[in-house]
């Protein structure tokens, strides 16, 4: 049976499926949702993207599940704090469905060593949120992201958003695969 919930995100979806796209404004109107509220229909806490976004665009992209491309536009880069330092870029992309954020584009951590490291998907599952980076999968408690934080301005990074592996790394692996199977090779022929 469909919770009142349930019911109201069906109403959304419908409404978002039937518009070709939808963009909002972040001036607050009461009679459209805002982005925080409409990440806490799909699942996830309202402070997973910061303040201020100067506008967000959403287009239908899939029906089952229903998913979402969207576009988070801020009036310049920003850096925010959760557990490490995070960068959202201008222009921050990605695919949303209920419980999943994916191919994500614009959104980088700072780890501990310093380095700025892509981030591409999210995944809602009870009170933890699963976090896969270029480089490392992590996982912490959703009441991280319960508070809209409020962004502070500086650089735009480099962008290498989801360049898995880049062509550098391709040639290394090969390169590795070609003196593996070289050492591993009798040195002479005893047949």
């Amino acid at each position: 049976m469909a919770t009142a919930s349930h019911m109201s995100l069906l109403l959304l979806l419908a409404l978002f499926t039937l518009t070709p796209s939808t963009t909002l404004a972040a001036s607050p109107n009461p009679n459209l949702l805002n982005l925080h509220q409409l990440l806490q229909l799909l699942g996830f806490p309202p402070g997973l993207i910061p303040d201020p976004v100067d506008s967000f665009t959403i287009t239908p992209a899939g029906l089952l599940p229903p998913t979402f491309d969207f576009t988070v536009r801020f009036k310049e880069a920003c850096y925010v704090k959760y557990v490490y330092l995070n960068y959202y870029a201008p222009v921050f992309t990605g695919k949303i469905t209920f419980g999943k954020i994916s191919g994500m584009i614009g959104h980088k951590d700072q780890f501990p060593t310093g380095e700025w490291v892509d981030m591409y998907d999210v995944t809602a599952k009870g009170e933890k949120l699963y976090f896969t980076f270029a480089t490392a999968n992590v996982t912490y408690d959703r009441s991280l992201f319960e508070e809209v934080k409020t962004c502070t301005d500086g650089p735009t990074l480099p962008d290498h958003s989801n360049k898995f592996i880049s062509n550098e790394l391709i040639s290394q692996v090969l390169l590795f695969i070609y003196r593996l199977e070289c050492w591993s090779r009798p040195l002479i022929n005893t047949q």
